[in-house]
Formats: structure tokens, C-alpha cells, sequence
């Protein structure tokens, strides 16, 4: 069973052997071996009116997810996220988790409108994810990314909350 909560400091380590895969990290913008220090320094100075959830399993934080609000005034409305699922933990339902109760929130709680994301060309796996949740196929970015040595696309999308009519 999947425990969705706010990530606190004793979940630094958890989340840093998160980031510590590569096939995790292919995937994201940060790169290979990041220290706890850097990722407890990375969540102090995060978004305060975004969202920091981790998923539990067993008493491990095997997922992580930020939403980053917008600060823009005329982008208040539109917030971007970030997930990661610890390879061990992969396909148990934590990405599916940490998603609802992020898009929970955003609905009922933070009043966003738009929530967007850029995922690696390729990540079927998230793409699923992203679709089952009502994301949509935006556009892609042509070779943006370096990774694992080769230049990656990355395509962008886009959900919108529920009965809104722009």
C-alpha cells in the first residue's frame, strides 16, 4: 500500500537514492550523484507554495513528486511538476498515487487551471502515466537534453483541471 504525505528532512536520504539511479536520473534534468547535502538544500529553497509529496511503501519514500507554483501574475493559474519512482518500487502504484494527490490538490486546493510537464521523448512509461491522468501531447523539443551521451527529445504536456472551458 502506497502512503502519499508531505516530504519532510528525514526523507532526504530516501529521496537522494532516488536520484542516485541513472535510469532514473535519464530522465529528469539533474545528473548522477548528487549528495544528501544537495538535495536538502534543494528542498529548502523550493517552491513555499508548491507541493513536495513523497509516496511510502513499507516505511520508504519510494517516490518523489514537486509541483511548482507560478508566481507570474498572469500565469498564477499554471503550476509544473516533477516525479520520480525508486526503480525497486516501480510499477506498485506509487507514481499512480503521488499523481492523484497531486492533482487533488491542484484542483480542489490551489486553484490551478493548467498543470504542464516536459518528459524525455521515449518514457513510455511516465507517458502512460501522464495520459491516464489527462495529460495531452503539447509538442516536443528537438535534441534539448544530454543523456547517457546522446542528445534526447522532449515532449511537452499539458492538463487542464476538469470543466474548465477556456
Amino acid at each position: 500500500m502506497v502512503t502519499v504525505r508531505r516530504a519532510e528532512e528525514r526523507d532526504v536520504a530516501d529521496i537522494a537514492a532516488i536520484y542516485a539511479h541513472e535510469a532514473v536520473i535519464a530522465n529528469t534534468g539533474q545528473v548522477p550523484f548528487r549528495t544528501e547535502a544537495f538535495w536538502r538544500d534543494f528542498y529548502k529553497s523550493r517552491d513555499p507554495d508548491g507541493l513536495e509529496l513523497v509516496g511510502v511503501v513499507d516505511g520508504v519514500a519510494a517516490g518523489h513528486l514537486g509541483l511548482i507554483t507560478n508566481r507570474a501574475p498572469r500565469r498564477k493559474h499554471v503550476a509544473s511538476f516533477g516525479i520520480a519512482v525508486h526503480p525497486d518500487f516501480q510499477g506498485r502504484g506509487v507514481g499512480k498515487a503521488l499523481m492523484a494527490e497531486m492533482l487533488h490538490q491542484a484542483d480542489n486546493w490551489l486553484n490551478l487551471v493548467r498543470i504542464e510537464l516536459s518528459v524525455a521523448a521515449g518514457n513510455d512509461r511516465a507517458i502512460g502515466l501522464y495520459e491516464k491522468h489527462g495529460f495531452i501531447f503539447e509538442g516536443q523539443t528537438r535534441f534539448d537534453i544530454f543523456s547517457g551521451g546522446t542528445y534526447r527529445h522532449t515532449n511537452h504536456m499539458a492538463r487542464f483541471r476538469p470543466g474548465f472551458e477556456g
